[in-house]
């Protein structure tokens, strides 16, 4: 009896013993884990990484999911250099289901949203004949990258899926780009027909004919409809506009045309802008794909020193807001600037408020919290338009 209870004591000694190594690896792992994620991917707007570990058993396993292989082979060769033995359930993303598929946007405007549902929140949107990465399906969502770089759920109703084929056929034909800030196409070559769909602003249709008044355009999933004339130009004289004659203040003249639009958070159309949603639809009227968020814009570009009396400044500099503490500067607002000191920006609605004190409609918040400036307009590469077009770094597998 007594041997038993001592043969007892000591299986129970070992066993307690090795659930304590395998917590302890646990945690040596996820160390190991979040340091190479703060190395490789600092920023997690830039990438899908939902990585954890876990105890099945007497096992560690290392599951989850991220689209960057590179991360995936750090945390194994870190592991193995530390002689931590780990189960791989790490995913690669896309998955099959979706793996050589491209989303195109088919609405006039689709929500994306943080997570796969739709009471999550909105955090961008992308507009008609847009092409987005496609990673993986859940619960009738779809996660995708936009070519700003950003990562969010779509819902199946906002896009159409292609695989490649399909997708350089798309690509091969010709397009034409909304001018008019909204409108409605219709199923017959007149305004009081049918209509099929509304467009905002910088929606991108395929061109299949055209006569006087109207165009007749095609959409991603295939449907055709008629748009007036007056609405739109070939995306051929957008970009040699954009490239070879368009000026800041046209730029400046654009933005104004949003003067009064509501401020929507994760809005990037004319239906509904957020700062930096209004940044990104009207530098793209310039053919400027800039990032999605104004920490991510006040990164590109060149940097301009503020001075009080703003001499630095040119129009369509873009002026950074937030706060600093610690050394740390959280950038959390964009405006684009006119002249002396004045901007134009979304808050509450697009409007144009001054940095001036000696303006009318000076603000004294906006003014305490600036914290620096941009220089976008002719500092950075034109690439709005070759998204619709076989140069598409989605069809090429550029990143």
């Amino acid at each position: 009896m007594r041997f038993v209870s001592v043969l007892w004591l000591t299986l129970l000694f070992f066993s307690c013993q090795t659930k304590s190594d395998i917590s302890i690896k646990k945690r040596q792992a996820q160390q190991i884990i979040n340091k190479i994620q703060h190395k490789l991917l600092p920023d997690q707007r830039d990438g899908i990484f939902e990585v954890k570990t876990t105890i099945v058993g007497k096992q560690l396993v290392i599951k989850g999911k991220t689209d960057k292989r590179p991360i995936k082979q750090a945390i194994f060769s870190a592991l193995k250099n530390n002689r931590i033995k780990a189960v791989d359930s790490l995913v690669i993303l896309p998955t099959k289901l979706v793996k050589n598929k491209i989303a195109v946007t088919r609405l006039s405007v689709a929500n994306l949203r943080k997570l796969p549902k739709h009471a999550s929140e909105l955090v961008t949107q992308t507009l008609m004949g847009m092409p987005l990465r496609v990673y993986e399906q859940k619960n009738g969502f779809y996660h995708v990258q936009t070519p700003e770089g950003y990562y969010a759920w779509v819902d199946a109703a906002g896009i159409v899926l292609l695989n490649r084929k399909d997708f350089k056929s798309w690509l091969q034909k010709p397009k034409i780009i909304i001018t008019a800030h909204c409108g409605k196409t219709y199923q017959e070559p007149y305004h009081t027909a049918q209509p099929v769909s509304d467009y905002v602003l910088n929606d991108v249709f395929a061109l299949e004919d055209l006569n006087e008044n109207f165009a007749l355009v095609s959409y991603p999933d295939a449907r055709q409809a008629y748009i007036g004339r007056d609405n739109f130009v070939p995306l051929t004289q957008f970009e040699v506009t954009a490239s070879h004659y368009l000026a800041a203040q046209d730029l400046l003249h654009m933005a104004k045309k949003y003067l009064g639009i509501p401020y929507l958070w994760g809005g990037t159309s004319t239906k509904g802008l957020d700062c930096s949603g209004f940044t990104k639809n009207v530098f793209a009227q310039a053919n400027y794909l800039l990032p999605r968020d104004a920490s991510q814009q006040a990164k590109i570009g060149k940097e301009v020193k503020l001075t009080p009396d703003f001499r630095n400044l040119k129009p369509g500099d873009l002026l950074f807001f937030g706060h600093k503490k610690n050394n740390i500067i959280k950038i959390t607002h964009v405006a684009i600037h006119l002249n002396n000191g004045r901007i134009i920006h979304a808050t509450g609605e697009v409007k144009i408020e001054s940095l001036n004190k000696n303006d009318a409609d000076f603000n004294p918040q906006r003014y305490k919290s600036l914290l620096t400036a941009r220089r976008v307009f002719k500092e950075i590469n034109r690439e709005f338009s070759k998204y619709y077009t076989l140069d598409c770094p989605i069809l090429t597998n550029q990143p």
